[in-house]
């Protein structure tokens, strides 16, 4: 029988049952204990989200295998919305000079895990300092259902974000559908592509 160069470690490491507050109840995991040097499972079980939530756009840039948690975000939370041990529902973000931006997220592709995460950011952008840039299916969702607040100036869109954007105001093909929403941008992201967003919440600027 081979046993673990490092056993008793290995016997310790942790996994999110080891943070979880409780069905339903979003916990708080410490970036610290992230990282597959540190807790290999609990990175995997984060990872099994994002890879999930993203899978139909190729993965996330940020994250594209276990080994890549944290990075450099230091906000992680999740859910379990059942009767199993695992998470369900994540929600990744960074402290920033701005507030607390929310980046990234998962779920594992139930109806349960994807409502809980949909909730959880509507709740976080209605708490002042909390913001993010979102567009397309997620955009509308906060907008259209969740009427949350939004940044509606080049200036302060540039000061929480600190990078170059292309102001547009107005959607060109959603003024009926996001009336009063006029804070829509483009900005380069990733270094890939040019992309279309607004900044949902309230950042402090």
């Amino acid at each position: 029988m081979k046993y673990h160069k490092n056993w008793k470690a290995f016997l310790k490491e942790k996994k999110f049952s080891d943070f979880d507050k409780g069905k339903g109840r979003w916990s708080d995991i410490p970036a610290v204990e992230l990282g597959v040097q540190n807790n290999v499972d609990l990175s995997y079980e984060l990872y099994d989200l994002i890879s999930t939530a993203y899978g139909h756009i190729g993965g996330h840039f940020d994250f594209t295998s276990p080994e890549d948690i944290p990075a450099d975000s230091d906000i992680w939370m999740a859910v379990n919305t059942d009767d199993d041990p695992e998470p369900d529902a994540l929600r990744i973000g960074k402290n920033k000079s701005a507030g607390k931006k929310l980046t990234a997220s998962g779920h594992d592709g139930t109806t349960a895990g994807k409502n809980a995460y949909i909730l959880k950011t509507a709740e976080l952008l209605h708490t002042p300092g909390y913001f993010a840039e979102m567009s397309k299916g997620i955009a509308h969702i906060m907008i259209k259902y969740h009427n949350v607040p939004y940044v509606d100036n080049e200036e302060d869109v540039r000061k929480a974000l600190g990078k170059e954007i292309q102001w547009v105001g107005t959607h060109p093909h959603g003024q009926e559908i996001y009336p009063g929403y006029d804070g829509w941008y483009i900005r380069n992201i990733g270094g890939y592509h040019m992309e279309m967003k607004i900044m949902l919440g309230t950042p402090n600027v």
